[in-house]
């Protein structure tokens, strides 16, 4: 709960700095940096924050980890929802009702009771994975689409270090 309750404050005072600006510009090419200013000001801090956390998780990480890679993957994962499609009502709606009633939220996003908007939220908040990583594909980021695609997919043995440290610096944040 406190985890949930944390991130609703960040959302609230959500705040892109100058310093995470040319982080960004250093980090992303100019398309990715398009998909990544597609989000709203909130999910664009927690893609900073989950960057952070997963650049110091890889520094402890066993064996061969591609530090660029990563950190766009971080940067990328929740492209899916997009600015406007997905704001922090939605977002705060969504988790409740996710936690609160899981079959039904989930029926929802399937589209098991129809196209409405609870419908199209819905399948944002269960989906925004595939769906960033369909765009990822459409601009020519297919190593990134991969990672992105999977982040919230159970854990597989033959996932690569960029997948697991990505998940786990997202639970983080």
């Amino acid at each position: 709960m406190m985890k949930r309750i944390r991130q609703f404050f960040h959302a609230v005072f959500a705040n892109v700095a100058a310093e995470d600006r040319a982080f960004l510009e250093e980090k992303l090419n100019r398309g990715q940096q398009a998909l990544f200013f597609g989000m709203s000001v909130p999910d664009q801090c927690h893609a900073l924050r989950t960057a952070q956390t997963a650049i110091s998780l890889a520094g402890n990480a066993e064996g061969k980890v591609d530090f660029p890679l990563l950190t766009r993957c971080a940067l990328l994962h929740d492209i899916g929802r997009r600015d406007g499609e997905f704001g922090i009502f939605w977002k705060c709606f969504a988790v409740l009702f996710a936690d609160l009633f899981p079959s039904q939220a989930q029926d929802y996003g399937d589209g098991a009771h129809g196209d409405g908007v609870l419908y199209r939220k819905m399948r944002v908040y269960y989906h925004h994975a595939e769906i960033g990583a369909a765009m990822l594909l459409r601009e020519g980021f297919a190593a990134e689409a991969e990672i992105v695609r999977r982040h919230h997919k159970a854990p597989a043995e033959d996932d690569p270090p960029e997948l697991r440290i990505l998940r786990m610096a997202d639970e983080m944040n």
